[in-house]
Protein backbone atom coordinates (compact mmCIF):
# COMPACT_ATOMS: atom_id res chain seq x y z
CA UNK A 1 0.00 0.00 0.00
CA UNK A 2 1.48 3.55 -0.71
CA UNK A 3 0.30 6.98 1.24
CA UNK A 4 -1.92 9.28 -0.99
CA UNK A 5 -5.14 11.10 0.48
CA UNK A 6 -5.08 14.38 -1.36
CA UNK A 7 -8.92 14.59 -2.51
CA UNK A 8 -11.08 18.17 -2.19
CA UNK A 9 -14.35 15.85 -2.33
CA UNK A 10 -15.99 14.86 0.66
CA UNK A 11 -15.13 11.49 1.99
CA UNK A 12 -17.56 8.63 3.31
CA UNK A 13 -16.02 7.37 6.67
CA UNK A 14 -17.95 3.87 6.11
CA UNK A 15 -16.77 3.09 2.67
CA UNK A 16 -16.44 -0.33 1.40
CA UNK A 17 -12.69 -1.95 1.40
CA UNK A 18 -11.71 -2.32 -2.19
CA UNK A 19 -9.19 -1.44 -4.61
CA UNK A 20 -8.37 2.29 -4.22
CA UNK A 21 -9.78 2.64 -1.50
CA UNK A 22 -8.37 4.37 1.42
CA UNK A 23 -7.28 2.21 4.76
CA UNK A 24 -7.61 5.27 7.55
CA UNK A 25 -8.48 2.60 10.40
CA UNK A 26 -7.50 -0.22 12.09
CA UNK A 27 -10.45 -2.02 14.65
CA UNK A 28 -8.00 -2.66 18.08
CA UNK A 29 -8.36 -6.00 20.32
CA UNK A 30 -10.77 -3.91 22.50
CA UNK A 31 -13.34 -3.29 18.83
CA UNK A 32 -12.22 0.38 18.80
CA UNK A 33 -11.25 1.93 15.91
CA UNK A 34 -7.26 3.36 16.04
CA UNK A 35 -6.38 5.71 13.29
CA UNK A 36 -3.78 6.47 10.77
CA UNK A 37 -2.76 8.01 7.99
CA UNK A 38 -4.55 6.74 5.10
CA UNK A 39 -2.98 4.61 2.59
CA UNK A 40 -4.32 3.15 -0.70
CA UNK A 41 -6.00 -0.10 -0.74
CA UNK A 42 -4.10 -2.90 -3.29
CA UNK A 43 -5.14 -5.64 -4.46
CA UNK A 44 -2.45 -7.36 -2.64
CA UNK A 45 -3.82 -5.84 0.47
CA UNK A 46 -7.07 -7.36 -0.58
CA UNK A 47 -5.50 -10.96 -1.42
CA UNK A 48 -3.62 -10.68 2.07
CA UNK A 49 -6.94 -10.00 4.10
CA UNK A 50 -9.99 -11.61 5.07
CA UNK A 51 -12.67 -9.85 7.31
CA UNK A 52 -11.64 -6.34 5.68
CA UNK A 53 -14.61 -4.20 7.31
CA UNK A 54 -14.84 -6.09 10.74
CA UNK A 55 -11.16 -5.51 11.14
CA UNK A 56 -10.24 -1.41 9.32
CA UNK A 57 -12.28 1.47 8.76
CA UNK A 58 -11.98 2.39 5.13
CA UNK A 59 -12.56 6.23 3.28
CA UNK A 60 -13.49 7.21 -0.33
CA UNK A 61 -15.73 9.62 -2.44
CA UNK A 62 -18.79 10.09 -0.89
CA UNK A 63 -21.20 9.54 -4.07
CA UNK A 64 -24.15 11.17 -2.61
CA UNK A 65 -27.50 10.68 -4.39
CA UNK A 66 -25.81 7.22 -5.51
CA UNK A 67 -25.95 6.05 -2.04
CA UNK A 68 -28.08 3.81 -0.30
CA UNK A 69 -27.54 5.96 2.75
CA UNK A 70 -28.33 9.31 0.89
CA UNK A 71 -31.38 10.93 2.69
CA UNK A 72 -32.84 12.64 -0.79
CA UNK A 73 -35.12 14.86 1.01
CA UNK A 74 -32.61 16.94 3.36
CA UNK A 75 -29.59 16.18 1.02
CA UNK A 76 -27.17 14.46 3.45
CA UNK A 77 -25.80 11.15 4.77
CA UNK A 78 -28.76 9.50 6.83
CA UNK A 79 -26.00 7.34 8.22
CA UNK A 80 -24.27 10.04 10.43
CA UNK A 81 -27.56 10.38 12.30
CA UNK A 82 -28.17 6.48 13.13
CA UNK A 83 -24.31 6.12 14.32
CA UNK A 84 -25.14 9.42 16.70
CA UNK A 85 -28.46 7.47 17.85
CA UNK A 86 -26.40 4.35 18.63
CA UNK A 87 -25.71 6.08 22.01
CA UNK A 88 -22.39 4.19 22.41
CA UNK A 89 -19.45 5.31 25.01
CA UNK A 90 -19.36 8.72 22.80
CA UNK A 91 -15.99 10.40 24.14
CA UNK A 92 -15.89 13.93 25.28
CA UNK A 93 -13.25 14.92 23.40
CA UNK A 94 -12.15 14.83 19.34
CA UNK A 95 -9.81 12.24 19.04
CA UNK A 96 -7.39 12.35 16.32
CA UNK A 97 -8.55 11.94 12.61
CA UNK A 98 -7.22 11.92 9.50
CA UNK A 99 -10.10 12.81 7.35
CA UNK A 100 -11.91 14.99 9.26
CA UNK A 101 -11.04 18.27 7.40
CA UNK A 102 -13.10 16.25 4.28
CA UNK A 103 -15.04 13.89 6.22
CA UNK A 104 -19.19 13.76 4.93
CA UNK A 105 -20.05 13.36 8.39
CA UNK A 106 -17.88 15.98 10.12
CA UNK A 107 -19.15 18.44 7.19
CA UNK A 108 -22.69 17.95 7.63
CA UNK A 109 -23.02 17.04 11.92
CA UNK A 110 -19.75 18.31 13.52
CA UNK A 111 -18.10 17.73 16.24
CA UNK A 112 -21.45 15.08 17.07
CA UNK A 113 -20.76 12.88 14.24
CA UNK A 114 -17.17 12.61 15.84
CA UNK A 115 -17.80 11.70 19.32
CA UNK A 116 -18.80 7.64 18.83
CA UNK A 117 -16.74 7.50 15.18
CA UNK A 118 -13.98 5.76 16.29
CA UNK A 119 -16.38 2.75 17.72
CA UNK A 120 -17.43 2.25 14.27
CA UNK A 121 -17.08 -0.58 12.20
CA UNK A 122 -19.35 -1.30 8.57
CA UNK A 123 -20.48 -4.12 9.56
CA UNK A 124 -22.20 -2.68 12.08
CA UNK A 125 -23.80 -0.21 9.45
CA UNK A 126 -24.90 -3.85 8.07
CA UNK A 127 -26.62 -4.66 11.43
CA UNK A 128 -27.90 -0.95 11.29
CA UNK A 129 -30.02 -1.88 7.87
CA UNK A 130 -31.15 -5.25 9.22
CA UNK A 131 -33.12 -2.96 12.09
CA UNK A 132 -34.91 -0.82 9.98
CA UNK A 133 -36.34 -3.70 7.58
Amino acid sequence: MEASFNSSKKMCPSYVGKVGAQLFGVVNKDGKVQFITPLTVTEDFLEQNENLEQRFRFTGKCVEKGCAQWNHEESKCSLSTKVQNLALNQNKELSFCPIRSQCRWFFQDGNEACLSCNEITRNMEELLLKFEK
